[in-house]
């Protein structure tokens, strides 16, 4: 299946103008996760220099690039915020963690510069999942503002950098692409991992009558 959309982008990349192509692509392969990241913007930078569009041109197409991405990890955000109301009512009593331990968790994000640098700091990174991102913000009810810029503004570091590599022709080294996917992979991975060791050590404590009170 995914391996489908993978085909159907590289093919749209070579028919429809590349405005479209930055809007529509970028927005399905961040909301699609198992989407390798830097396609669409590896894609759009070698299109750019095929094309002769110039350097310049390389900072508009990222905006727009940007801007797409940045609305497909909205739907994660969105998720996040129902998730928190749907699942901590029904299956929070199982792990300790109530929607009062959430709210108190929320306050000890104050909003200041040093918490907008990290989520900054965090969607710059190239090889950083960002939907898990996208739902702990969406769980933790960070403000939309909050979200929306910090999520644009990383990732558009994140967007340049794989732009350039194909505008570069960098891109096209397979070693390069390769271990950029795989460390995205296994981070994925981690993460997922280290998500299911949590609600499983929650639910240890639960049992055990010693819930944690980290949340508090």
């Amino acid at each position: 299946m995914f391996q489908t959309v993978i085909l159907w982008l590289k093919e749209m990349a070579q028919t429809v103008p590349l405005p479209a192509f930055v809007l529509v692509g970028g927005l399905v392969e961040e909301a699609i996760a198992p989407i390798p990241s830097p396609l669409v913007t590896t894609l759009t930078g070698s299109i750019v220099k095929s094309q002769d569009l110039g350097i310049l041109y390389l900072f508009w197409i990222c905006a727009l690039a940007t801007l797409a991405k940045t609305a497909g990890a909205w739907i994660f955000y969105f998720l996040g915020d129902k998730l928190e109301h749907l699942a901590v009512p029904r299956f929070g009593k199982y792990i300790g963690v109530s929607h009062a331990d959430i709210e108190h968790l929320r306050t000890r994000f104050s909003g200041t510069w040093k918490d907008e640098a990290t989520l900054i700091i965090l969607r710059s990174i190239p090889v950083m999942p960002s939907t898990p991102v996208s739902l702990v913000c969406g769980i933790l009810k960070i403000s939309f503002k909050t979200f929306f810029l910090t999520t644009y503004a990383g990732f558009y570091v994140r967007n340049m950098i794989f732009i350039v590599l194909g505008y570069t022709g960098l891109a096209a080294a397979d070693s390069l692409m390769t271990g950029i996917d795989v460390a995205e992979t296994a981070l994925k991975v981690g993460t997922v991992l280290l998500g299911v060791a949590v609600l499983a050590w929650l639910y240890w404590k639960r049992r055990t009558g010693t819930p944690v009170n980290w949340f508090r």
